[in-house]
């Protein structure tokens, strides 16, 4: 049996905590000395923090910390689990706990209580694995203390997968486990190169099936070691890998704000999870040193607001630096631990960050959340010393209640009723405070709250004369699109199908990387029908074709995330072609729908133009269609469709016309309107085609008739 060390996250070697500390100069400011709450100092002039819930970024699964015995030395007690896990007066609203994988499996009872209260509770439980069992390492040698061997990969994929049988037979909904506690740091447990978590991943991740697969967890997000973010970005650059990583984790100690940053993992379409941290030490006794604890929340908004995190995880939740007392029986919630509850207790799983002015005025930091029951969730930082005044507001709703939370030197999320005028309220923000303010809202365009992929509508969006929902020409820049993995998007005039500009993608490194846009459920509803097109090109490169996809990028009713096709087309190089589903259905259970345009297994730069979302069964015109192939009586074709992550491989095998007859419906020799009238009475059972002229109207030779088959003779025609 490994015999572990009873330590705290601050026994790493003096070099090591050198440049943590030097690292998190970048990240916190210091403040002042605190000033009294009774003394009002000089109000600074300050623009209005104005929340739009038009604009949305991450899910938000929740905040927490670890309980682990074997180096804690201690377990929470019941009465400090209800502390942490429960969200009534005097708790702090916790809904993520991480456990330890123990590498020796008689062990795993020890995490038992703790997990299985948290699961209860409906938090969300992950795990994390320092050490492999020691049949299955090797020495570290000068990496690290451990290494797994490569021939016990399997074996390891196998000792994670019973970890997660072993909760699940034991009442815990285990989410995920990852693949190694900091790689890149390893002083005391097992050390992993990029290139050995990646290949793990690629070709053991898929045997894990008890559970969700997370990345790695490293020491740091920036650049420490010459590591942090390239176990991420190995992953990123690996379709294998990526395909078998269902979270990404890592840690934030001495990670500066702007290291927080990382586009292309953010535009994955997975979820990223800050899984350890403490701020801004581990000093002994040091939980309600203020205004020192303010550092925490700005931590927490850094993490939220620059790194986009899904998941903020403390390091242990009872500890002389944590957020329960640790000496003395109670575990009462300290400075630190109302920090965390500034957020844990008001924003709830299931919400979502919204786009809010960031800093409206000098050291006040402000961040903005929408969830359920028509609310929004304002988290204001003042971490100056002079009280400041603020204005915010929530644009185009009006308010009809609002309650702040603060914490101060001698306050603990003390609630006050707000006064709000319309759409606007007014706060003061005493000097190294935090405030939320948790506000209802009813507001215009039917919205009346928001749910956890966006608004809830009491009269949904209409559409336009048209019946399109969206209308994207890029005459005006690049719109309500973002770029998706590692790529440039930019408004492009070089090539263009619809107005005089084009949405410009470059720089991709995989199928799909790409361009999306969001699909709110107030507006596109699960279960119901769309019609979806765009027109997309390429003019650079070898490749005289290459077949592109229309995407829905969704979560499931588990919160796995979930790729279905909605069109794919093969594009000539320099010509425009159109992908088009008049009926496409978006899944009953899907959330956070997101509209991807990518290729199929293609890496070359492309033009993306007149992309609409409409009414189902809306005839959407297009360019013409390219000559692809030359014609015969029988072609078996076989297409590939990637949606990252998921491959799919469909063979069809279709007979074709000879090209003079393409189109002709009616089957008098001639191709004109009349065969456009032949095909719609075909499609609505007027008439009926068969046999040659079947063919014939076959204008995608896909073995049947459909509305496709009329726009595409119809754009013939034209």
């Amino acid at each position: 049996m490994v015999n572990f060390r009873k330590m705290a996250k601050s026994c790493v070697s003096l070099a090591t905590v050198g440049a943590m500390m030097a690292g998190m100069t970048g990240i916190l400011s210091v403040p002042g000395k605190n000033t009294e709450d009774s003394a009002v100092s000089t109000v600074k002039a300050a623009s209005t923090a104005t929340v739009d819930l038009s604009k949305t970024y991450q899910y938000i699964r929740g905040y927490g910390g670890i309980d682990i015995s074997e180096w804690q030395g201690y377990s929470l007690s019941s009465s400090e689990l209800a502390r942490a896990f429960g969200n009534g007066p005097g708790q702090l609203g916790l809904t993520v706990l991480r456990v330890f994988v123990n590498p020796d499996k008689n062990q795993w009872s020890r995490t038992l209580k703790s997990a299985q209260y948290a699961s209860k509770a409906g938090a969300t439980v992950f795990a994390s694995p320092w050490e492999p069992p020691s049949s299955m390492t090797e020495s570290g040698g000068a990496k690290g203390k451990l290494h797994l061997r490569t021939s016990s990969y399997g074996a390891y994929a196998q000792h994670l997968n019973d970890f997660g049988n072993y909760m699940k037979q034991n009442n815990v909904n285990l989410y995920s486990i990852s693949v190694q506690n900091e790689p890149d740091f390893a002083h005391d447990w097992t050390y992993w190169s990029t290139d050995e978590t990646t290949s793990f991943i690629a070709n053991y991740g898929d045997k894990i099936t008890s559970t969700r697969l997370m990345s790695p967890e490293s020491f740091q997000y920036g650049r420490w070691a010459g590591s942090g973010k390239e176990y991420y970005q190995k992953i990123l650059d690996n379709s294998r890998a990526m395909a078998n990583c269902a979270v990404f984790g890592t840690h934030m100690y001495g990670t500066s704000r702007g290291d927080m940053d990382f586009p292309a993992l953010e535009r994955s379409g997975k979820e990223i999870w800050m899984t350890e941290v403490y701020v801004p030490n581990s000093d002994a006794n040091s939980a309600n040193r203020w205004p020192e604890a303010v550092q925490v929340a700005e931590n927490i908004h850094n993490a939220m607001v620059v790194g986009n995190m899904s998941v903020y995880t403390w390091w242990y939740i009872k500890r002389q630096y944590s957020l329960l007392e640790q000496n003395g029986s109670d575990g009462a919630i300290t400075k630190r631990g109302y920090m965390m509850a500034q957020f844990s207790k008001y924003v709830r799983p299931g919400y979502k960050r919204t786009e809010v002015t960031e800093q409206p005025q000098s050291n006040v930091l402000v961040s903005a959340y929408k969830g359920d029951n028509n609310k929004v969730v304002i988290v204001a930082i003042n971490k100056g010393n002079s009280e400041v005044n603020q204005q915010f507001a929530i644009g185009g709703q009006t308010i009809t209640s609002a309650v702040r939370y603060r914490t101060t030197g001698s306050e603990n999320l003390a609630e006050t009723k707000m006064s709000p005028s319309g759409g606007g309220f007014n706060a003061q923000l005493p000097s190294n405070s935090v405030s939320t303010f948790v506000c209802t809202i009813s507001g215009s365009h039917g919205v009346t709250g928001t749910g956890s992929d966006g608004p809830v509508v009491s009269t949904p969006v209409e559409p336009d004369e048209k019946g399109y929902y969206y209308h994207d020409t890029f005459e005006s820049g690049t719109g309500e699109w973002s770029a998706r993995g590692s790529v440039k998007m930019e408004q492009s005039s070089q090539s263009h199908f619809e107005g005089s500009n084009a949405l410009y993608v470059s720089n991709r490194t995989a199928a799909w990387n790409g361009v999306q846009r969001d699909l709110p459920s107030y507006i596109f509803k699960p279960g119901e029908k769309y019609a979806f097109s765009a027109c997309v090109n390429y003019t650079d490169g070898d490749e005289n074709t290459a077949d592109f996809s229309l995407t829905l990028q969704y979560k499931d009713s588990s919160g796995t995330a979930k790729y279905a096709n909605i069109g794919t087309s093969t594009c000539t190089k320099s010509n425009y072609v159109q992908i088009y589903n008049p009926e496409f259905q978006i899944p009953s259970d899907a959330t956070d729908c997101q509209l991807v345009v990518e290729t199929v297994d293609k890496l070359m730069n492309f033009y993306a133009d007149e992309i609409i979302v409409a009414k189902a069964g809306t005839l959407i015109s297009g360019p013409k269609e390219q000559e692809i192939v030359t014609t015969t009586e029988a072609t078996t074709t076989t297409v590939t469709t990637t949606a990252a992550p998921v491959t799919t491989t469909v063979t069809t095998t279709t007979t074709k016309a000879p090209e003079e007859f393409k189109g002709d419906a009616d089957g008098n020799g001639v191709v004109n309107s009349l065969d456009l009238v032949k095909l719609v009475q075909h499609l609505i059972s007027v008439t009926t085609i068969e046999g040659d002229a079947f063919r014939s109207a076959d204008m995608n030779d896909d073995g049947k008739l459909t509305i496709i088959d009329a726009i595409m003779l119809r754009n013939r025609m034209e």
